[in-house]
């Protein structure tokens, strides 16, 4: 009797530690397919929110965990650090075809919030990367989040985590190391705030150092020249202005040519426009652009139109069967997309009041 409770306790303790096993990485023996099969559904239908949340704040201390300035040391010490390609070949693909990389800035009267569902749809629509404003309060923590749900969940999933990338105020190599620990596979560095072409220099090798890549703006042809001369691989056109998108669109066509066939190249495009930014991305990417950067995409996850407008936007902008972009039912009006054309606008676009 006392054998048969002996084996009846190890067959529960393995029973435990495959469940264990299944929960972590989504696969048990196939002589438990009933437990993979629970978890594959678990995966499915989504852990509760509180679950999540819980995981990304441990992410959160992980993070705070690691010594920054030992990071520092390490990118001071490198010498020639060969420049990860994973955002690179992202951006630029073997293909031909375009890219799209999605920015989420929280707005400032937003508080902080479950960030987990938009995150699995910049994932699900095949976004190149996602670029995250870490400058509002608690901008680093909404970076964490997107780092731990691409990482943690993305690694189950097809086509896998998306790249995250740090945008914020950049005071050098300490903004660098502080990406680094906070799981960024990627930093933008403003060459107007490193016009000593020296300073840009170390950052970018810094970054190598680390195993991240630098995407570095730019706004004009000098700025081109520095970035490339700094190691850059990546550069986005980006303008900081109040003038027109279209005008800033037009802008960054006219800089493309200044831009090495080596480099990747991006061009960021204002998104919420109602309608806008599909044309204006349109017009970039055909001129040859290997990809666009909507910025400001998605400022509140709280609302739902949020989803519907990532949804709509990457099911309009994707082109995985041709290099060129075609939107031929744009043709804007009153309510943004479609209006005046017979074609009946998305929930959640176009108006004053639909949008995030």
């Amino acid at each position: 009797l006392s054998t048969m409770v002996w084996r009846s306790g190890w067959a529960v303790s393995m029973v435990a530690l495959a469940v264990m096993v299944a929960d972590v990485t989504a696969f048990a023996p196939s002589s438990l397919m009933p437990l993979r099969q629970l978890n594959s559904q678990k995966l499915a239908l989504g852990t509760p929110p509180a679950v999540r949340s819980s995981r990304a704040a441990f992410g959160v201390q992980m993070a705070a965990a690691v010594d920054v300035e030992k990071l520092i040391e390490k990118a001071k010490s490198a010498k020639n650090p060969k420049a990860p390609k994973r955002i690179y070949k992202a951006v630029k693909k073997k293909s031909g075809a375009h890219s799209i990389l999605l920015e989420f800035s929280r707005d400032e009267e937003v508080p902080e919030h479950k960030l987990d569902e938009i995150s699995l749809n910049f994932r699900r629509g095949n976004v190149a990367a996602i670029v995250v404003d870490t400058t509002p309060e608690g901008g680093e923590e909404d970076l964490a989040k997107f780092v731990h749900e691409q990482q943690f969940w993305g690694a189950n999933e097809f086509p896998g985590p998306c790249p995250v990338i740090w945008r914020g105020n950049v005071k050098g190599l300490e903004t660098v190391a502080k990406a680094s620990a906070a799981g960024a596979q990627g930093i933008t560095i403003p060459v107007s705030d490193f016009e000593d072409g020296e300073s840009l220099t170390e950052l970018v090798r810094g970054c190598h150092a680390l195993g991240m890549e630098a995407v570095v703006e730019v706004n004009d042809a000098a700025q081109i020249t520095t970035a490339v001369d700094a190691g850059a691989t990546t550069v986005c056109v980006r303008f900081e202005s109040n003038v027109g998108a279209s005008f800033l669109s037009y802008a960054a066509k006219a800089l493309l040519p200044d831009i090495p066939d080596k480099i990747a190249s991006l061009a960021a495009v204002k998104g919420r426009q109602g309608g806008p930014e599909l044309e204006q991305t349109g017009v970039l990417v055909n001129e040859g652009f290997n990809g666009v950067l909507l910025t400001d995409f998605v400022g509140d996850c709280r609302d739902s139109s949020s989803i519907r407008y990532t949804k709509y936007i990457l099911y309009m902008l994707a082109s995985k069967r041709s290099k060129n972009l075609q939107i031929n039912e744009l043709k804007a009006g009153s309510y943004g997309y479609g209006a005046g054309a017979g074609f009946t606008h998305p929930s959640g676009w176009g108006g004053e009041g639909t949008h995030l």
